[in-house]
């Protein structure tokens, strides 16, 4: 956006600069050219007041001689002719090529006179409004008839190169250039400043919002830069920042505090509940006395979970570097005897190396735990973990159980979220959510996608660590 405001103004100045120095440009040519043509006419009725005798008598070489030195001082050809058009007179350079006026004059300027001198005999006066511009012409051609008695009975024709007058009107516009060059510099570097300070409040909403959109609920834009209207609008941005801030604490607050409240209770229920079992009972109380046991078991670890999501939810906690591939095998490792017992296997595909990624402390750990637990309990016979390294880590939990459809893969991770079918199946529908939460405070994201073993690949999208050395598994 600033660009096209400093590329708005340079151009709206760019106009007004082009509006004054095109006009002035013109206007320079004109008054340069008006002035040579002025000289040069009064130099060609001179001319003209000498070759009137010399028509009318016949005695031409006072005349060839004023020509010559005409030429020798100024540089300027110059030819008379009588009323037929035959050369009485003219300079040297001139009567170098021949005899005939026109042809002569073409040779020795490449400018063709003939057209000119049928006017300046027919009593016309050519040449006085030639515009002498940079690019041309090259030669500045004067006509004038030569009256006797009030007929015209010869020309003058004066050829003046115009290398000077165009050079001049090349410095006279290089240096109209340059002085429009220093205020649209000038200009430029105000309009520079001028969308810096205009667009800075608007840079600061949008510092502002992508850190609050990565979870800096801290963050807020500052108020005291920028043009007054969009102060405002960055105070409207911070108290609504405010307000979804402390709301959001709030709601974390309530759910971490009811799940905190509610274990203790909950925890000596479920004592309670199991000293029952001593007691005789019949078959249908034990059963019942059984459910009973389990569904508190159950809301016990759904608290877990829910104090697990509101911490990670929170943020705040410090990212260390740890070993991918090393936490990968230790979960691995811990798993194998679970994996066994289900009737399936764990796989580790890992390089030889280190792979250093950020993780807050145990978070990796957690998150794979998660994942590989849904892998078995959801019927997987085969579940791999695969590490990989690069400039973007990411570790990979692939199985070949039945997997999700496409609508159910952008539910997984949603709080509470089962599918129709594991219901009964242990669990209460926050593993993926927390796995989520975990990862994205680290920096990372999780990618639910389908396998090619026709089961489910979550990816561990991992921020890479610079550190030299990775921390040990679970630090």
């Amino acid at each position: 956006m600033r660009r096209r405001l400093v590329l708005g103004y340079a151009s709206l100045l760019a106009a007004v600069l082009l509006a004054l120095a095109v006009p002035l440009a013109i206007t320079d040519v004109g008054h340069d050219s008006h002035r040579v043509t002025a000289d040069r006419l009064a130099d060609a009725i001179s001319l003209a007041a000498v070759a009137e005798p010399a028509l009318r008598t016949g005695e031409s070489e006072a005349l060839r001689t004023a020509l010559v030195r005409y030429e020798d001082l100024y540089g300027i050809h110059a030819l008379v002719v009588d009323a037929d058009g035959r050369t009485v007179a003219q300079s040297r350079v001139l009567a170098d090529t021949g005899d005939d006026a026109g042809r002569a004059a073409e040779e020795a300027t490449g400018v063709d006179i003939g057209p000119v001198l049928r006017r300046a005999l027919a009593g016309a006066q050519e040449g006085s409004d030639t515009r002498i511009w940079p690019w041309g012409p090259h030669w500045l051609v004067i006509a004038i008839p030569v009256s006797s008695g009030g007929q015209a009975v010869g020309a003058v024709v004066t050829l003046s190169p115009t290398d000077r007058q165009r050079s001049e009107s090349v410095r006279s516009w290089l240096l109209l250039s340059a002085a429009g060059t220093v205020p649209m510099a000038a200009c430029l570097l105000a309009a520079t400043l001028l969308a810096r300070w205009t667009l800075r409040p608007v840079r600061e909403l949008d510092r502002a919002a992508q850190e609050l959109a990565a979870g800096k609920y801290t963050t807020r834009a500052l108020a005291d830069v920028g043009p007054p209207e969009l102060r405002q609008l960055v105070v409207v941005f911070n108290d609504m920042a405010d307000t979804v801030t402390e709301a959001l604490a709030r709601q974390r607050a309530f759910v971490a505090q009811a799940s905190h409240q509610l274990r203790n209770p909950l925890t000596a229920l479920l004592l309670r509940m199991e000293s029952l079992g001593v007691e005789p009972l019949t078959e249908e109380g034990r059963t019942e006395h059984r459910l009973a046991v389990e569904e508190v078991d159950r809301l016990r670890r759904m608290l877990e979970g829910l104090l697990a999501l509101a911490r990670a939810e929170r943020g705040g906690d410090a990212t260390v570097t740890v070993d991918a591939v090393t936490v990968a095998a230790a979960r691995v490792r811990a798993w194998e005897p679970v994996a066994t017992a289900r009737g399936g296997r764990l796989r580790l595909d890992a390089p030889d190396g280190p792979v250093p990624v950020l993780s807050v402390a145990t978070g990796l750990d957690q998150c794979l735990d998660a994942l590989i637990d849904n892998a078995l309990k959801f019927g997987a016979q085969t579940v791999t973990v695969r590490v990989v390294a690069g400039e973007r880590p990411a570790v990979h939990v692939l199985d070949d159980g039945p997997g999700l459809s496409p609508e159910r893969l952008a539910r997984a991770t949603e709080r509470f979220w089962r599918a129709p079918e594991s219901q009964n199946v242990a669990g209460h529908g926050l593993g993926l959510s927390i796995v989520a939460a975990l990862t994205a405070v680290a920096g990372g994201r999780l990618e639910l996608d389908h396998s090619d073993a026709g089961g489910l690949v979550a990816v561990l999208h991992l921020a890479v660590s610079t550190a030299a050395e990775s921390a040990p598994a679970g630090v």
